[in-house]
C-alpha cells in the first residue's frame, strides 16, 4: 500500500478554481483502494485536464496522461480500482448535470453575495452550536430537448433549460435574519446583476420556517430554512468524431483516420 497526493493538471499547470484542493489516496496492486472524489468545479471557465500527478511522501512522482473537460458543477470521481499507478490514461467518472449545477450555483451565490461558506447537506455537519449553512437538493429537471446546439472547438454543445428546488438550512443565533438577508441581497440590484452574469435565476418558493431538527442524534437550536426555486441553463459538451482522411489501397483496403472522441 502506498499513499499519494493527487493533483489535476492542465497544459498551463495545476487546475485552479475557488473550491479546488488536492486529494489523497491509498493505492495497492489493483489501483486506488477507495473512491477519489474532487470538490465540485466552480470556476467561471471550463478547464481541460491533461494529466493526473501522484506524489508520495518519499518523493516518488507519477504522471498519468489524461484528456477530459470539466465545467461548472462537474465532479471528478475515480471509483475504487479505476486509477492505477501504471495507467496509460486517467479516465474518471464525471458527475454532471442539473442537480450538480443547482447546488454549486446556489453555493456560489451565498459565497459572493453574503460572504458565507456553505456546506452540501451530504457532507458531515458541524457539532451543535457551531453556525453553518447547508444546501439540500429537493428536485431537479430539464426540458427533454435542447433549445440550441453550438460548437466549441471539437465539442458539440447542447443547451438545456433546467429547473431545481433546494432547501437552504441555517443554524445560528440569527438563522432567520441570515436567510432574510440573503434573499434581500439576491433581490437587490447587485443580486440581479449576479443572477444575470451567472445565468442563474433565484426565486423564493416557500415561507421561512423555524425548526429544531434532529440530525445525527444532535438537536440544532435556532435553525431556519427556506425553499428556493432555481432556473438555469445546462450546457452539455459532447466531443464529436469526424473523418480526417481516407486512403484507398490495393486489394479493396481503405484506411480511415478519425479525429475527436
Amino acid at each position: 500500500m502506498e499513499a499519494y497526493l493527487i493533483t489535476l493538471m492542465t497544459d498551463n499547470g495545476e487546475i485552479s478554481y475557488p473550491d479546488y484542493q488536492r486529494e489523497k489516496g491509498t493505492f495497492n496492486a489493483t489501483g486506488n483502494a477507495k473512491d477519489i472524489l474532487f470538490t465540485p468545479y466552480n470556476g467561471q471557465d471550463a478547464a481541460f485536464v491533461s494529466s493526473v500527478v501522484l506524489e508520495s511522501a518519499g518523493g516518488v512522482t507519477i504522471i498519468i496522461p489524461a484528456d477530459f473537460r470539466v465545467g461548472f458543477g462537474d465532479v471528478v470521481k475515480f471509483p475504487a480500482n479505476t486509477l492505477k499507478t501504471d495507467s496509460a490514461l486517467a479516465t474518471p467518472v464525471i458527475q454532471r448535470g442539473a442537480p450538480y449545477i443547482a447546488m454549486v450555483g446556489i453555493r456560489l451565490a451565498l459565497i459572493q453575495l453574503v460572504g458565507d461558506n456553505p456546506l452540501y447537506a451530504q457532507q458531515k455537519l458541524p457539532e451543535s452550536g457551531d453556525p453553518f449553512t447547508a444546501i439540500h437538493l429537493l428536485s431537479s429537471g430539464r426540458e427533454p430537448e435542447p433549445y440550441a446546439k453550438t460548437w466549441d472547438g471539437d465539442y458539440r454543445v447542447y443547451h438545456y433549460n433546467c429547473a431545481a428546488q433546494v432547501i437552504l438550512i441555517r443554524s445560528s443565533d440569527d438563522a432567520q435574519a441570515f436567510l432574510e438577508h440573503f434573499m434581500y441581497r439576491a433581490d437587490s440590484t447587485e443580486g440581479e446583476f449576479w443572477q444575470f452574469d451567472n445565468n442563474f435565476i433565484i426565486d423564493r418558493s416557500g415561507d421561512f420556517e423555524n425548526s429544531s431538527p434532529l440530525i445525527a442524534n444532535l438537536v440544532y437550536q435556532q435553525m431556519a430554512q427556506v425553499t428556493l426555486s432555481l432556473q438555469f441553463v445546462y450546457q452539455h459538451y459532447e466531443r464529436e468524431r469526424w473523418i480526417d482522411s481516407a486512403t484507398v489501397e490495393k486489394g479493396n483496403k481503405v484506411t480511415v483516420v478519425t479525429k475527436g472522441a
